[in-house]
Order: structure tokens, then sequence, then C-alpha cells
């Protein structure tokens, strides 16, 4: 199964988004998690997301990008589910955990802003503090999808067709990590 942590918590967007998501919410193996939608009030159900998590083989976070932050809510649900002592580190009585280790984890994401008016430099860095969050807890990182910023219905179609595209490639790695090689 494939998490697919959803945050887009700007409404006027929200056509062009559905686009998006009406190419991948019918995959095979995915659950879909709307964020936002789960829980307008912040109060994330840990116990919950942490079990589907667990039972997932990769997870993936799309959301819009702004200013190189993602949402609120996300932010939030990253500190509450992929917490130390859980996610990565040592729990309670001393032992070493990391309870997402081997999964793949791939961001999905798109500029607020045109391309153009982010430095190419910020956008090689933007993705460090999820990338180590990843590594850390023991997961495969997967190269981001930059998607295009999402301007009208042709742009987003474009956009549906790329995320689409990343997932079976997604899909495809997890298969090929399970599958131990004949020699």
């Amino acid at each position: 199964m494939i998490s697919l942590l959803y945050a887009h918590p700007y409404a006027h967007h929200a056509r062009l988004e559905q686009i998006i998501l009406n190419a991948v919410q019918h995959w095979p193996g995915l659950e879909l998690r709307e964020l936002y939608q789960l829980y307008p009030d912040f109060y994330i159900d840990v116990a919950l997301e942490r079990k589907m998590l667990q039972s997932s083989s990769a997870i993936v976070l799309h959301y819009p990008m702004q200013c190189g932050l993602p949402p609120a809510l996300l932010v939030q649900y990253l500190h509450k589910v992929f917490q130390y002592g859980w996610a990565y580190g040592k729990n309670d009585t001393g032992e070493a955990v990391m309870s997402l280790q081997g999964k793949s984890f791939w961001l999905v994401t798109h500029a607020v802003a045109s391309h153009h008016e982010l430095d190419p430099c910020y956008l090689q860095s933007m993705f460090t503090p999820l990338r180590q969050l990843a590594l850390s807890c023991g997961m495969r990182w997967q190269q981001p999808l930059m998607l295009p910023e999402l301007t009208d219905a042709a742009v987003a179609t474009q956009a549906a067709e790329l995320f689409r595209q990343g997932l079976e490639q997604l899909a495809l790695a997890n298969e090929n990590h399970r599958t131990p090689h004949a020699s």
C-alpha cells in the first residue's frame, strides 16, 4: 500500500488540485489521506496515522510549496506522527526504533509562485529538512517531483500525468526492492 498524505489548505486552487487527485485517487493500493478534511481542527489521531504508515510500503507527501514551506497541518502531522522514540531514535526502554525503516518517502509539490520566481539554488535545498527526516527514519528518499504552477486546467492535467507516471515508477521501485534479485 502507498499512503498519500495530501495537504492543501488553499481553497482557490481546489478545482485544479482536484484534477490531480482524480488522476491518482483510484490508484490500486493507494490510501489517500486528505489531511485538511480529516483534521480541520489540527487534532491528529496519532495512533491511527502510525498504524496506517506502518502498513504502507511508501509514504507520499503532496502539498503546495509556499515560501519553501509545507502547509501548517502537514508540519504538525510530521511533528506529531514522526516523533522521536517511534519513527527514529530510542524508545522508553533505550532500544533503538525505526518504525518506518525501508519505506519509500516521496514528495510531490508545486510552487504557489512561478518557477521562474524561485532561485535555482533554493530549489536544490528546500527539501533538505524533509530529506533529513526520511534518512533519520531509515526511509528510502525518492527524488521529489516539482510540478508546474497550476495556472489552468491544461497545466493541471499535465501535472496529473506527471504525478501518475511518478506513482508508476514508485510502485515499480517498491516491487523491485521487495523482490530478491536472482544471481
